[in-house]
């Protein structure tokens, strides 16, 4: 038994559309994607300085003074103190990317004393 040929829409078949058929393009506006239980809130642009109190553990970025070195990025833990860079001095300056909790101040991994 022979089954006759199938004739596919155009429009799901991309070798039978024409060089003028529309094509849609999908945009998701306003979405932030994030890491799958990723929790920790987005940065605003406010920068720290060297000295000041870290308020919120999580991931910096670090710019430093006269471009001596590229932006990097590194975790802080709150409570502590923002360094100076070893070339900039307190010319150095931090921005929060992400905040992400240490593991030992998460209530299930706290350290018992």
């Amino acid at each position: 038994m022979v089954l006759p040929a199938r004739k596919l829409d155009p429009r799901l078949d991309p070798a039978a559309r024409s060089d003028r058929s529309p094509q849609r393009e999908f945009r998701l506006q306003g979405a932030s994607f994030k890491s799958p239980g990723h929790r920790g809130r987005r940065s605003n642009d406010r920068k720290y300085r060297a000295g000041d109190n870290v308020r919120q553990s999580g991931i910096y970025e670090v710019v430093h003074d006269r471009d001596h070195r590229e932006a990097h990025e590194v975790v802080m833990i709150g409570g502590e103190h923002f360094p100076d860079c070893e070339t900039c001095k307190e010319k150095v300056r931090f921005r929060l990317v992400r905040t992400a909790p240490y593991i030992f101040q998460d209530e299930d991994f706290e350290e018992e004393v």
